[in-house]
């Protein structure tokens, strides 16, 4: 690939990460202005926890997989155009909502606008992205994660007090609309999916594939099961002020910077060293992986146990972004190569499904219940230890990224089935 080339697929991946950032963005405003929008709208916290929650989580994590089949079957970038602007527009709408019900209406399409970006933006930059830089391209997209969320909480506080949490609202929409124009004219010329295959038979191809391929069944099991300790993400804060003891703006502000700085570092560092490894010691990215987040564990164990003063313990606060953020790049790179070109969105599409119903979701429902039994019991720490079980659940995804490495070495290609 040339020097040209090598510079419209940055342009690509950076266009990507703004779209990925304005995605979290959107997602998270309701939860930068949740004091705002509770008050203005008057929601009980039962009522604010379904708005924020379940009408979000359960819609995007179905509507993953129809985005994905969609996006292999009529193309990526229209899939996606169709998705930025309901989610824009219904972010804007979000805006102007009068109560729970209108509220309530409006999230479920918000998710289901933005359920279509992964699926279709990541296979876009792995197409148009050398092998020799995938994984530090798909960890650029992903820095939209720790980006997003960071500046969500920005705007709430340098906009809201100017615009109210309406405006902001308003005016994210605005810019989301104003980006589907450039997004439609994004060009991916990519092989569909036959119109002779079913949606029945588009599944079946990636279930018989998905079955027969080591390599992608280990690779694809690993992120879901890494995304364990992603579940933890949303007690954090309850956690640092019930068991370790910090005021919760104490707790906001010292996580905020962490997460901001080092997912940061995380989603593109991540990248941009197993890329290395692979060209410099010929090293899989599953392998070189799985060392730096088995580095890790020891740090989030502390993390989890020490007294919040302890130097380990904010040590411990950075390996845990880094776990939740380094897993991109490489294993969604990973999994890429082993899937013919139009099962690739389907593929993404499944993955994000399992991994928002078992971990983000499921996982999660089980933290809060344990936590619930815990506090009834008088502990002092009912949050530290479901929260370390779900940890040791995320530990098992070395495994699967250890089998992901085996299944891929040339003595075992006899087991693999082709991409291609």
């Amino acid at each position: 690939m040339t020097a040209t080339q090598d510079r419209i697929s940055l342009k690509l991946v950076l266009f990507f990460l703004l779209l990925h950032v304005v995605n979290q963005i959107d997602r998270q405003l309701i939860a930068a202005f949740a004091g705002d929008i509770m008050r203005d709208l008057d929601l009980s916290r039962s009522q604010f926890a379904l708005i924020a929650g379940l009408a979000f989580s359960g819609v995007y994590a179905f509507t993953s997989v129809a985005a994905g089949l969609l996006a292999d079957r009529l193309g990526r970038v229209r899939v996606l155009t169709s998705g930025v602007a309901v989610w824009s527009l219904f972010t804007a709408l979000a805006g102007l909502a009068q109560g729970f019900w209108t509220m309530l209406a409006a999230r479920p399409l918000v998710a289901s606008g933005e359920a279509t970006l992964v699926p279709t933006a990541s296979n876009i930059i792995l197409a148009r992205t050398p092998d020799r830089h995938k994984a530090a391209a798909i960890g650029l997209f992903f820095a939209g994660i720790p980006l997003g969320i960071g500046g969500s909480f920005l705007i709430a506080g340098l906009l809201g007090p100017k615009l109210g949490w309406r405006g902001c609202f308003l005016m994210m929409g605005l810019i989301g609309v104003a980006a589907t124009f450039a997004v439609s004219r994004v060009r991916d010329p990519m092989l569909r999916a036959s119109d002779s295959v079913s949606i029945t038979g588009q599944l079946s191809q990636w279930w018989d594939l998905f079955r027969a391929n080591r390599r992608l069944r280990w690779a694809s099991l690993a992120m879901v099961f890494l995304h364990a300790h992603v579940a933890g993400s949303p007690f954090v804060q309850l956690w640092l002020h019930d068991d370790k003891g910090l005021t919760k703006t104490d707790a906001n502000s010292l996580y905020g910077t962490m997460f901001v700085t080092f997912g940061l570092a995380g989603a593109v560092g991540s990248g941009v060293l197993t890329d290395w490894a692979q060209r410099r010691f010929a090293m899989d990215r599953a392998l070189s992986c799985m060392i730096v987040l088995t580095a890790l564990i020891p740090l989030i164990v502390a993390y989890r146990l020490l007294p919040a003063g302890e130097p380990l313990f904010l040590a411990g606060m950075a390996a845990s972004v880094l776990f939740m953020t380094m897993l991109y790049g490489p294993v969604f790179t990973v999994i890429e190569a082993e899937l013919p070109p139009h099962l690739k969105a389907t593929a993404t599409g499944i993955n994000i499904l399992a991994l928002n119903i078992l971990m983000i979701g499921g996982l999660a429902m089980a933290i809060g219940i344990g936590s619930d039994w815990l506090a009834t019991e008088g502990r002092t720490d009912a949050w530290t230890w479901p929260l370390l079980g779900a940890d040791m659940i995320a530990f098992t995804s070395l495994g699967f990224l250890w089998a992901a490495y085996r299944a891929g070495r040339p003595f075992n290609n006899s087991n693999r089935v082709e991409a291609a």
